[in-house]
């Protein structure tokens, strides 16, 4: 959050245009993932992330006429181009790096409301829609996705350098229910070297859905790089 103050600014701090602002600023978040138990935000952008998940939602769910589709796409359309005035590199966006949210104010997987966290363990909920159905069910493509995003999270928390997935082995043993919540579990397994093991298990009820193995390889100095950039330009969409 940020305020004006006319004292120095402390380590935690930096001054810009004038006004200090802390480390936690909502609106200028690090990669930096302190992995804690998450809270439902009241503020602006989560306001738009749970929106932009709404229409995701009711896109899914509708079977618009042809009229009223063409007005939508073109609602959507006008919003697009109204947020690209905005655009900035991957380092500057809020979407993905609100560590306090569930889901971090992405829309790409349900939001992961996480629990309990400790240096070698973690536990969260989960609800899916429709948007997420592989009819009836969960979409099995979704399950490692909230896999990934619990477990990656745990590898990488505790102040262990930046490890990516390596794999992920998911065994799917139930089909997972849509619109339910869902309980999900990771445990850091063990660790040999640059290599670290995790596995993690989801529930409804009592009832296992899935269980997963996990591999995270921590990187060396020279793979840290953006690997999308070329001629040390961001790639533009062709």
């Amino acid at each position: 959050m940020s305020r004006t103050s006319p004292l120095l600014t402390t380590e935690s701090e930096v001054r810009v245009n004038g006004t200090v602002t802390t480390d936690d600023d909502i609106w200028s978040p690090s990669w930096d993932d302190p992995f804690e138990p998450t809270a439902d935000g009241d503020d602006e952008f989560a306001e738009l992330a749970e929106a932009l998940r709404s229409v995701q939602e009711a896109v899914t769910r509708s079977r618009p006429s042809p009229d009223a589709a063409g007005r939508a796409a073109r609602t959507l359309r006008d919003l697009a181009t109204r947020l690209a005035e905005f655009e900035v590199g991957e380092d500057e966006q809020i979407a993905g790096r609100r560590w306090d949210l569930p889901g971090r104010a992405q829309a790409l997987t349900p939001p992961l409301h996480v629990d309990e966290v400790t240096a070698t363990r973690a536990r969260g909920r989960v609800t899916v829609g429709r948007f997420h159905s592989g009819r009836y069910a969960m979409n099995g493509g979704v399950t490692p996705l909230i896999f990934d995003e619990i477990l990656a999270r745990l590898a990488n928390s505790s102040g262990r350098p930046w490890a990516r997935t390596a794999y992920l082995h998911v065994n799917y043993r139930a089909p997972a229910p849509l619109g339910v919540e869902l309980r999900v579990e990771a445990e850091l397994a063990g660790q040999e070297g640059r290599k670290r093991f995790l596995r993690g298990a989801m529930y409804h009820g009592d009832v296992l859905v899935a269980d997963v193995d996990g591999l995270w390889i921590e990187l060396k100095p020279e793979q840290t790089h953006n690997v999308s950039l070329a001629d040390g330009r961001e790639m533009e969409d062709s």
